[in-house]
């Protein structure tokens, strides 16, 4: 009797030690291949298994020591793959399409859907052996899925330790804060060819340490963070490894960007510079278009319900001076408001790229429904006039849109017996003369 109860103890610490390995262990007991399916039927509440006719080929792939993928053809025809759900230590592995997962225990490979509440919900087994009923196999599976999600939840916790230990010695590693600085050096990721206003270009920063290890940005592969250093520009903006050059040309003194770079933590102030002359050659974009009108707005205290007129487009005067430019024809371009002549704008842009101006006036707005008669709606407002002058102006390639707004749709009147409100007009098209 004490042997049979010392067998029957054995027998349990196995089965317990072997539902608790995990799918890396699992499959490597498997090879890729044909398969016997074991269909289950249900018969008013009850399940039972059934020999296919055909075997299914069923293929494990691996990357490194680990099963990363399942591919199974189903019928031998369909293509499913299946992934692991934790990589180093899965209990199943899932697929992308569907909510079938794949488990491997003792030999067998289990098809199945799985919910916490109900547990396993078996479709298929695939197994040289054959299988028992169909409670025994989903306990089987059940109690492994409820003893591996312990471990891992361990293999988790652990995993996240060891990443949030890597990441702090990895930022100890490649911090500016402690380090002796030998020399900095300023660079652009790719080489620009291209620069104009509001370009954006890649700037990373290599450190030399005074005992000869380089920490670089992380546009340039390394670790080393952007608030860990000082910069000051000229001609633009500098965050985040990102250089904006300015909207406007008076930003930009001499022509060129400027980036200046320290570390923060250095008191003697070891600094690295870039500096890069801009050849303008990026399109420039103005919008001097006039505003929509407000549409009308029905049984609201405060509002009418006639639609507003459209604003006109901004009046404006262009002009362009023809010039050479590192190495570049640039042409100088000035924009003053027609009446005023105050200057909205200055840019200066390659003779090769386009000046594109928007003065459309805006859309009238709609007329709103009524009780009485509808609102009536807002006309268009004119397309604002635009006169190009200067010594450049024959070189100048630009598009320019100042057409009249559209007139707003007047409203209708919820009682038949009123009427509906006038529709607005079409304001008028701009003049462009040079």
């Amino acid at each position: 009797m004490k042997k049979i109860f010392f067998l029957l103890f054995i027998t349990l610490i196995f089965r317990e030690s072997a539902a608790q390995e995990n799918q890396n262990i699992e499959l490597s007991k498997l090879s890729s291949g044909n398969y016997p399916v074991y269909k289950v039927l249900e018969n008013n509440g009850n399940f039972k298994f059934e020999a296919a006719a055909k075997p299914w080929p069923i293929n494990f792939t691996k990357a490194g020591e680990e099963f990363a993928e399942i591919v199974v053809n189903r019928a031998g025809i369909i293509e499913e793959k299946y992934q692991a759900d934790l990589p180093g230590f899965p209990a199943y592995f899932k697929s992308a399409t569907s909510d079938i997962v794949i488990t491997a225990i003792d030999k067998k490979i289990y098809y199945y859907s799985y919910s916490v509440k109900s547990g396993a919900s078996i479709k298929y087994i695939f197994s040289e052996s054959k299988v028992k009923n169909y409670a025994d196999e989903k306990s089987t599976l059940d109690n492994y899925r409820t003893s591996i999600k312990e471990l891992q939840t361990n293999t988790r916790t652990q995993r996240i330790e060891e990443k949030n230990a890597l990441a702090a010695k990895l930022e100890e590693e490649n911090t500016l804060n402690g380090k002796v600085i030998k020399s900095i050096n300023v660079v652009p990721v790719s080489k620009p060819s291209e620069i104009g206003l509001l370009s954006i270009i890649s700037i990373g920063v290599e450190f030399t340490l005074d005992n000869g290890k380089v920490l670089k940005t992380k546009n340039l592969g390394g670790h080393t963070p952007y608030a860990d250093f000082e910069s000051e520009v000229s001609g633009g903006e500098f965050a985040g490894g990102d250089f904006k050059v300015a909207d406007d040309c008076r930003k930009i003194p001499g022509d060129k960007i400027e980036i200046t770079v320290w570390s923060k933590f250095d008191a003697k102030k070891i600094k690295g510079k870039y500096s890069c002359p801009i050849n303008y050659k990026a399109d420039v974009n103005y919008n001097f278009s006039g505003s929509h009108g407000a549409s009308g707005r029905g049984g609201t205290v405060g509002y009418s319900i006639n639609g507003k007129n459209g604003a006109d487009g901004k009046n404006i005067n262009i002009n362009v001076t023809a010039m050479q430019l590192n190495g570049e024809s640039v042409n100088k371009i000035v924009i003053t408001d027609m009446y005023s002549g105050g200057v909205i704008a200055e840019c200066k842009l390659n003779a090769n790229y386009t000046l594109n101006i928007n003065a459309n006036g805006g859309n009238g707005g709609n007329g709103s429904v009524d009780f009485g008669n509808g609102g009536n709606a807002g006309d268009g407002g004119n397309g604002g006039n635009v006169a190009i002058s200067g010594t450049g102006a024959s070189s100048l390639k630009s598009v320019i849109s100042n057409k009249g707004g559209t007139g707003g749709v007047g409203g209708n009147a919820k009682n038949q017996s009123f009427e509906k409100g006038k529709n607005g007009k079409n304001g008028n098209n701009g003049i462009i003369s040079k």
